[in-house]
């Protein structure tokens, strides 16, 4: 017999029941807000306009640097990549590779068997949704910590299932057995608090081919189907009506025709380098770690000592000249590293040299030779909200508070590299090879669709951080501060 639990506890009741509140959260891996307008536009996306039309259609800005795994942190924990402390796909920590060259802490890239230390790389004060919205089913994301196996639908096979995919191109079998994992799990009688799912084929198809390649316009209509056939069977349940359903992505792309091996780079210009997957060399005076092939981070070697470089020390190490060969290479767009003060950045570029500062909540940007960041004048900003306000419609949208929460962390290194759009960062190691890349602050990697079924929420510029907290707030649960605020 079920009792009704209001005004008081109960492991389940009929009440319950008919009120729960549930989530589905769809990652369309990739997906930029351009293309996916404009296939519901053309009526390519017909769940997916449902959805805009009963409920909200918008974009986010997502967080630097804008490439899978670190780029979830934000909606799954509440904070950026800076914050956690893993700072690309790829990252590197000069303390630890100075302690000893076999610490498993000194590097780590998650484009392999390393992803499985994605969850013990993460510092366990920072708990995931998964942890908190109680029963959590997960499908293809690597941050799975806390997930029993069998509520982790994607493992099984998923390496098998990858590798395929990666060295065959055949991207959409990976997104369509997902799918019929989660209607399997939902079939068998399961029920659930949260549903998260991965929908990779849109980013490599994007990679491979082109963002606008008929076979990435296939992908997002196998996202579009899966959401129509979840969307029946919730409906047919008598649970939609109370199910929170949202739709965004970690990164978009932009096209790449040109190559620039950032790592090669320094070895040829005598600051020999570590990098993926030519971990091994004798007397390194440098490491590169390149994340979505736009993201590169430039550890320097060659100095007493494992701290971090600011600019006096940095320009000794790198050299006036060779940072100058740097920035004049077609394929770089900007640089960026520490200043002398605390919380103080610089940002250079074809456009010059600019300042950014962080004093408590406010940020400011500041031309020094020029304005790298087009943003047309200085600025001065009382809070993050408002620095995402001022840059959310610029080429380079958040990028103050991005710089900025980058650097918090070591592992970001001693320079920062984005790449121009039409170029990136790695090379010979990449294959297949890349004709589309993300990772940078160039607005085409930053912006993401933000789509959900709900109206009336805030309507100012948004991030895909304040997704944590929206989704604990509506669900009744208590909000945990982070670097994203509920957007109701």
């Amino acid at each position: 017999m079920f009792f009704s639990c209001k005004g008081r506890r109960c492991l389940i009741c009929f009440y319950c029941v008919l009120t729960k509140k549930r989530v589905v959260f769809y990652l369309v891996d990739g997906a930029r807000p351009d293309i996916l307008s404009g296939l519901v536009a053309g009526g390519l996306l017909p769940n997916f306009a449902r959805i805009a039309e009963e409920g909200t259609y918008r974009t986010a800005t997502s967080c630097f640097p804008s490439t899978t795994g670190p780029a979830y942190l934000p909606f799954l924990t509440g904070h950026f990549p800076g914050t956690i402390g893993i700072t690309g796909i790829r990252w590197f920590d000069k303390t630890e590779f100075k302690k000893s060259r076999v610490n498993r802490y000194a590097m780590r890239s998650y484009c392999g068997p390393e992803a499985a230390l994605f969850n013990t790389d993460m510092p366990d004060d920072k708990p995931t949704l998964f942890e908190l919205m109680g029963r959590a089913y997960n499908l293809y994301n690597m941050i799975t910590r806390s997930v029993p196996d069998e509520f982790d639908l994607g493992k099984k096979g998923k390496k098998l299932l990858y590798t395929r995919a990666h060295f065959l191109k055949r991207h959409h079998p990976v997104d369509l057995q997902g799918h019929q994992r989660m209607m399997d799990m939902l079939r068998s009688g399961n029920d659930f608090d949260f549903l998260f799912s991965v929908f990779p084929s849109v980013d490599w198809d994007s990679h491979y081919y082109h963002y606008r390649d008929n076979r990435t316009v296939e992908a997002y209509k196998i996202a579009d189907q899966s959401l129509g056939e979840v969307r029946e069977f919730l409906e047919k349940k008598g649970w939609w009506k109370d199910t929170l359903f949202v739709l965004t992505s970690d990164h978009g792309l932009t096209p790449t025709h040109s190559h620039l091996d950032l790592g090669d780079w320094m070895t040829a210009h005598d600051l020999k380098s570590v990098y993926y997957p030519v971990i091994w060399k004798r007397a390194p005076k440098s490491a590169v770690m390149i994340s979505g092939n736009s993201f590169g981070s430039i550890h320097l070697l060659n100095h007493q000592g494992a701290h971090v470089l600011r600019e006096q020390e940095l320009k000794q190490c790198f050299g006036d000249e060779r940072m100058k060969a740097l920035l004049g290479e077609d394929a770089v767009n900007f640089i960026a590293y520490r200043g002398e003060e605390e919380n103080s950045f610089y940002v250079e570029n074809d456009n010059g040299r600019a300042c950014i500062r962080k004093s408590k909540a406010a940020y400011s940007y500041h031309a020094d030779s020029g304005d790298p960041f087009s943003l047309g004048n200085d600025l001065i900003t009382k809070t993050h909200r408002e620095a995402l306000e001022s840059t959310f419609d610029s080429p380079y949208p958040d990028a103050l508070v991005q710089i900025a929460q980058l650097f918090q962390s070591r592992r970001a290194g001693d320079v920062v590299v984005g790449a121009k759009r039409g170029f990136d960062l790695r090379d010979f190691w990449e294959y297949p090879e890349h004709r589309g890349s993300h990772g940078s602050l160039d607005k085409d990697h930053m912006l993401v669709p933000l789509l959900y079924n709900q109206r009336g929420w805030a309507s100012h510029p948004a991030r895909t951080a304040d997704i944590f907290n929206t989704i604990l707030k509506w669900s009744g649960r208590k909000v945990i501060s982070g670097e994203g605020e509920s957007l109701f």
